[in-house]
């Protein structure tokens, strides 16, 4: 999430990347870290699609392709 706003693409959030909300999740690729426990929780309660993933929970230590539904 904080990558995507340093490069100035909107981000959707009404938590201010606090984990809660899961306006922020979008489609990743690339190397990107496993979902936390957290993070896991919270894809299964909002029944995420495959390579869904909440921005503001994504480590991303390499190159990672997203895409958002709302862009």
């Amino acid at each position: 999430m904080d990558r995507l706003m340093e490069a100035g693409l909107p981000v959707a959030s009404s938590c201010g990347g606090d984990g809660v909300c899961t306006k922020c999740r979008l489609f990743v690729s690339g190397t990107a870290s496993a979902p936390s426990q957290h993070e896991s929780f919270l894809l299964k309660k909002i029944q995420a699609a495959p390579q869904e993933r909440i921005s503001c929970q994504v480590i991303g230590p390499g190159d990672i392709e997203v895409d958002a539904r709302y862009w």
